[in-house]
């Protein structure tokens, strides 16, 4: 018989069917074709069919109803003749069907995928992470996905039963459910199966073989029944979106979520790990965020699916790169929000050997709301150290590139020892530490050292290597001198007589950045030491250079005189001449200055912006140092400049000349291309620009203090009076305290009376005012301060009728050591006090009591020596008067 006609027999075909097919009216009409062919149309016949194949109505409605159909309603409406309600269908004569055939071996769909493609890297060569674990597919074999049988599972067709019996009766048997629900057990019969649940099975299955077998049903049981299920039947799902291989699935009724995606053949790097989701019956139920898998081995939300279920894998987020010194480089996805700190440890955390202080990230800009720029790429740089103990997960974006440089391989504390010592190598610096100290650390000295010389290696702020030479026999007598200490990085060199026997060097001075002794070598040329020592190929250098004569210094064996043996530099720098150089020899290099004057300048001063020196260029005009000197001030005078040139011709007193020279504006101002001035600059001239006479840049006086207006104010002549400048600023105001009013000028005050002037009328005050003066009209002060040698220098409070020894009293007296007293006015007067006088101060004056000169000490013997010089002359001026009375 035709398979797919056997599966329509009578409504039991409800049951036989391989699969749902796409219409329910289509089901319905195939059905009842074959019923109408084999003569079926009543409902006894029907029951008689039932009976036939060992099955009742109820097993009858399971079957039917896991296909689909309604058995009851089926029967009314084309057994018992009762039309449903239901438009009459239309016989669909081409359809197209999806059936399996159980009485074969279902075929994994892993086995029809493709192969595996290796997973694309970025343009940096960076892997896209997680894709590659779904290269090797480790459900290729779908009895990999049986786990623990859910007791509500519904057995169908296509389902392996295992029947196992023991005691009185033995036998084992393994067969499939048949297209029609049945399961064939030889010598008993078959049973029908389908529709029934896993948990009810054993005692459907205990049920039928007691017939056989009453041993099941005795008390105590003779006979013992095991029914398992030993393969599953298949379901279909659909794997859609960024799947490798997307559409529709047969797998194992108890995969998950994560085995479909692998019997699918995985997922492509343009869809995303973090977001798979699964959709049953239209209705969203489950995210899977495959990380969690991946990096945790734990997917929380990996489902057991059903069929028809929809597995969607969405575009990926977004491709955020990390690489350098993490322990998992890669491209990676990021959520919104997770930030760097996030993707660290998807990375797998940082290498010891990371730099966390400068962070580097690339950054594309947005699309949205990007900036019209030329550049539409910028660089960001992090401390990672500071955003951890700020608590900070800095954000991504789409597109960035983390790069963790790794830290330097350079030891900060690092000291080396080689040469003859016990124990030559690397060692830890210490503060203080000197080189006696480091030769002590390596073991002392091997025998055989050579004691006179010891090198000592440092780079300087350049990074240039440079050495010291010590003696070694000093260095360990004296250990604690400043110079033998040594920095970190520092290298020593300790020597043995055998290695000096042929140390020889050669050097090379003159005009180099600095002298430079190297270690002579066979076959060292001269063209080799001049090209290791001076910068040959610079330009500037080569101007400065003197190539015409250079000199070899040859030491000569017995005598202490060098052979000079002079050369031309140009031909040692063309190959046209060389030397084997010798030990000891010596090459000195000469400059051009020698002779000449390389660097040639020319000064200019005056109403020029940036008056200074200036280096001469060649054919220099006067327009082009004015130009170079910023140009001409406000107030300059354009038409001409004087030069001052000097003359060397000194038979008389002239000694320098000095020239009046026109400016060409036109030319300075770039109207004409050259200059009509044919007057060139030399060597050492100076240049002066004039102002226009009678101007000046500023005539400005400032008045600050109790005046009506105070300010800023600018003369208006050359004489204008301070008179002047105050009534212009108002007056002073009532609270003006006149005698304590200061004038400035260059800085150090003038003395002067405002009072005297103002209210006495005395012109002697009436000053003539100069550019930059400053006039302060203070507030009375009502203080007087008191100081020098006196026993509490202090501020004391002015008291008008006061006198001057009065607050000297006040402040404790004289020191032993005080003198004169002097009184300031705080107008700048100045007077001593001598023993009559005792006047009254002005308010803010200053007390000054001067020290005592230091007394000379006397030298021992002096006093005598002057005592016995003045009685020598007393006894000498008596003797005379006496010798005069006599001869009186």
């Amino acid at each position: 018989m035709d398979l797919k006609k056997s599966v329509l027999v009578i409504i039991v075909g409800f049951a036989f069917w391989a699969q749902p097919y796409t219409s329910y009216s289509q089901t319905e009409q195939q059905i009842k074709q074959e019923l109408d062919k084999r003569g079926i149309d009543t409902y006894e016949e029907v029951q008689a069919e039932l009976r036939k194949r060992g099955m009742s109505e109820d097993d009858a409605r399971r079957q039917a109803q896991l296909y689909g159909i309604n058995y009851d309603e089926y029967l009314a409406k084309y057994i018992l003749k009762q039309k449903s309600s239901q438009s009459t269908v239309k016989p669909i004569t081409n359809v197209e069907s999806e059936t399996v055939d159980y009485t074969v071996e279902e075929e994994d769909r892993v086995d029809q995928i493709e192969p595996q493609a290796p997973i694309k890297q970025s343009k940096g060569g960076l892997p896209y992470f997680g894709y590659d674990v779904f290269n090797s597919n480790p459900y290729a074999n779908q009895q990999g996905l049986v786990g623990n049988i859910d007791p509500g599972y519904i057995i169908g067709p296509g389902d392996e039963l295992r029947v196992y019996l023991w005691g009185e009766a033995e036998f084992q048997f393994e067969g499939q459910v048949d297209i029609n629900g049945n399961i064939f057990i030889p010598n008993v019969g078959q049973v029908f199966v389908s529709g029934t649940t896993y948990s009810s099975l054993h005692e459907r299955m205990k049920q039928y073989l007691s017939r056989f077998y009453s041993g099941l049903t005795k008390s105590p049981a003779a006979i013992f029944l095991d029914v398992s299920l030993t393969k599953l039947r298949p379901i279909r799902i659909m794997v859609m979106g960024e799947s490798k291989n997307p559409g529709s699935l047969l797998i194992n009724s108890f995969a998950t979520t994560l085995n479909s995606i692998y019997a699918s053949g995985g997922i492509k790097t343009t869809g995303s790990l973090r977001e798979v989701k699964v959709f049953r019956n239209n209705k969203f139920v489950s995210n899977i965020d495959l990380y969690d898998y991946l990096i945790k081995g734990a997917v929380s939300e990996d489902l057991r699916l059903m069929s028809n279920d929809v597995i969607f894998i969405q575009s990926r987020m977004n491709a955020i790169s990390i690489q350098g010194e993490v322990n998992r480089e890669g491209i990676y996805e990021l959520k919104g929000n997770e930030g760097l700190i996030d993707l660290i440890g998807f990375a797998g955390g940082l290498k010891p050997s990371a730099h966390t202080q400068s962070v580097t990230i690339k950054r594309i800009k947005p699309l949205i709301g990007r900036p019209k720029a030329t550049f539409d790429r910028e660089i960001i740089t992090l401390d990672y150290n500071e955003l951890l103990m700020e608590g900070v997960n800095f954000r991504l974006q789409d597109g960035d590139e983390i790069i963790f440089d790794r830290i330097l391989d350079k030891y900060n504390n690092l000291v080396t020892v080689a040469g003859s010592v016990f124990r030559p190598g690397q060692y830890e610096f210490t503060e203080g530490m000197s080189i006696g100290n480091l030769v002590e650390l390596a073991g002392g000295l091997r025998p055989n050292t050579f004691f006179e010389k010891v090198d000592l290696f440092r780079r300087d702020r350049t990074g240039e290597l440079k050495f010291q030479t010590f003696n070694l026999t000093e260095v360990l007598a004296d250990n604690s001198r400043i110079d033998l200490l040594l920095q970190a990085d520092d290298s020593l060199k300790v020597y043995n007589t055998e290695e000096l026997k042929s140390l020889e060097t050669v050097s090379i001075e003159g005009f180099l950045s600095e002298p430079k002794t190297v270690l002579w070598r066979e076959n060292l040329t001269l063209y080799d030491l001049i090209f290791m020592s001076a910068n040959v190929e610079d330009l500037e250098y080569q101007n400065r250079i003197l190539t015409s004569r250079a000199d070899l210094l040859r030491f000569q064996e017995g005598k202490t005189e060098y052979q000079v043996i002079p050369f031309n530099l140009d031909n040692v720098l063309d190959r046209r001449f060389n030397a084997i150089l010798k030990p000891k020899d010596r090459v000195i290099l000469y400059s051009r200055d020698i002779n000449e004057v390389l660097d040639q300048s020319v000064t200019i001063r005056g109403a020029v912006k940036n008056g200074g020196r200036y280096a001469l260029t060649d054919s220099m005009t006067i327009e082009d140092l004015i130009l170079q000197a910023g140009g001409f001030v406000r107030t300059a005078f354009r038409d001409s400049v004087t030069v001052t040139r000097e003359n060397f011709d000194f038979t008389g007193n002239l000694i320098a000349r000095v020239h009046k020279v026109s400016t060409d504006m036109d030319y300075l101002l770039g109207m004409s291309p050259e200059s009509s001035n044919t007057y060139y600059l030399q060597h050492n001239d100076n240049i002066t620009v004039d102002l226009i006479p009678g101007s000046d840049e500023a005539r400005e006086v400032k008045l600050t203090g109790e005046v009506k207006f105070p300010g800023s104010y600018f003369l208006k002549s050359k004489g204008e009076t301070l008179r002047d400048i105050i009534v212009r600023a108002g007056g002073v105001s009532q609270n003006a305290y006149l005698d304590g009013a200061r004038l400035y000028r260059n800085g150090r005050q003038m003395a002067f009376s405002l009072d005297d002037l103002l209210n006495k009328d005395d012109e002697d005050f009436n000053l003539i005012l100069q550019p930059y003066d400053s006039i302060h009209v203070p507030e009375a002060y009502y203080t007087i301060r008191v100081e020098g040698e006196v026993m509490n220098p202090s501020l004391q409070k002015y008291k008008p009728r006061q006198n001057v020894r009065a607050y000297v009293k006040a402040a404790g007296g004289k020191t032993r050591n005080g003198r004169k007293i002097y009184v300031t006015n705080v107008n700048g007067f100045t007077e001593k006090i001598g023993w009559f006088k005792n006047p009254k101060l002005l308010d803010g004056s200053i007390v000054t009591v001067s020290a005592k000169p230091p007394k000379e000490p006397r030298e021992p013997g002096k006093f005598l020596e002057n005592f016995g010089t003045i009685a020598a002359i007393i006894s000498s001026t008596l003797t005379t008067i006496f010798l005069a009375q006599r001869l009186d």
